[in-house]
């Protein structure tokens, strides 16, 4: 038998489907507070996540020298990335609150979310074959720690990822409670408001809400604010590479993280970035955009604005030929900053 490792692509949702499947399967037969949805759309979960910046895949396929037509996925380890540190770009009042939100220390971090191989292919040097190809994942993500939970049955696993170098850090434990379908339950939903249906002004409008209340946004006339798919100057919407639509990203305010209005009245949102072409630069999939430029004064942190009272955004840095320069990571360089009212008027943000 010959075992080797590879990324996951779209091509291979649906031959990773079964694997979840059974995955899912095992982890409710021995966790009694996990019910299994019969009709869970595997394929679609996983094509979603391979998408999403930061998810990835590896899956371990198996080949048979005597049998050169036959190869099968037979395991995979999903795994989630991220950085419990602010962005470097962040305002230096929201680094602020986020430091003050968490207790300990920020780590490049790694979690599996799932980890599986078939039952005729949980041998020691295919199981280690495809940690070993997580762990050297992560250091190229130059990631400081990684996390794994495993069943509590697998204790083959466990000792196998002990001799890899990880730490036993915790036991987790579950009671299960059953409650009668009649007996009335109290909510442990947080509160929120009533919604009212609200005339959506365009089938592709998005009606803007509070963060904090989840309450519908008005303007200064008392109507709902919607925000709609970004235009280039032929009227045609903006799309991702993926083909979805560009919508505009409001401005916050450092201080009470409302939504800020201009003195027009008109709804502050941050210019979509264009290449020479036209194009939506992104980074990750994620279209990227102008930021506000912020003034510093006394530990206060608030929106710059010119003299005559424009909100003033940064402008990315272009090397002599007008291109965008971007860091080693491939996120945009930029340098303070243009006036608002100079943009293009490409960003529709339109009253009912």
């Amino acid at each position: 038998m010959i075992y080797t490792c590879h990324l996951a692509t779209q091509e291979d949702t649906a031959k990773i489907a079964p694997l979840m499947a059974a995955f899912s399967q095992e982890r409710a037969a021995i966790d009694p507070t996990r019910t299994l949805k019969p009709d869970f759309d595997f394929e679609g979960y996983i094509s979603d996540r391979i998408n999403k910046p930061l998810h990835y895949f590896w899956l371990l396929e198996h080949t048979e020298p005597k049998l050169p037509n036959y190869s099968a996925i037979v395991g995979y380890l999903f795994v989630y990335a991220q950085d419990e540190a602010p962005p470097p770009d962040l305002p230096a009042d929201l680094v602020h609150r986020h430091h003050e939100a968490r207790m300990y220390e920020p780590r490049r971090v790694g979690t599996a979310l799932a980890f599986y191989i078939h039952p005729r292919h949980r041998k020691p040097k295919a199981i280690k074959q495809l940690i070993e190809a997580g762990i050297q994942q992560a250091k190229e993500w130059k990631i400081t720690d990684l996390d794994v939970q495993v069943g509590a049955d697998r204790q083959g696993l466990q000792a196998l990822l002990e001799r890899c170098g990880f730490t036993r850090t915790a036991v987790q434990y579950t009671c299960h409670f059953n409650l009668s379908p009649d007996e009335e339950l109290p909510s442990l939903h947080p509160p929120h408001p009533q919604q009212h249906p609200i005339a959506i002004p365009e089938f592709d409008a998005l009606p803007l809400r509070d963060p904090h209340t989840q309450e519908l946004v008005m303007n200064a006339e008392g109507k709902p604010v919607f925000l709609k798919p970004l235009r280039n100057e032929a009227g045609e919407v903006l799309k991702t590479s993926q083909g979805l639509p560009v919508y505009p990203t409001p401005v916050q305010d450092p201080q009470t993280q409302a939504w800020v209005f201009d003195r027009s009245g008109e709804l502050l949102t941050c210019p979509v970035l264009r290449d020479r072409q036209g194009q939506v630069v992104e980074y990750q999939g994620i279209p990227q955009y102008r930021p506000p430029v912020y003034h510093i004064s006394q530990g206060q942190v608030t929106l710059k604005q010119d003299g005559e009272g424009r909100y003033l955004f940064c402008e990315p840095e272009q090397d002599p030929q007008g291109h965008i320069i971007f860091d080693p990571n491939g996120k945009p360089v930029y340098k303070p900053a243009t006036v608002a009212s100079q943009l293009p008027s490409m960003l529709p943000l339109n009253h009912s």
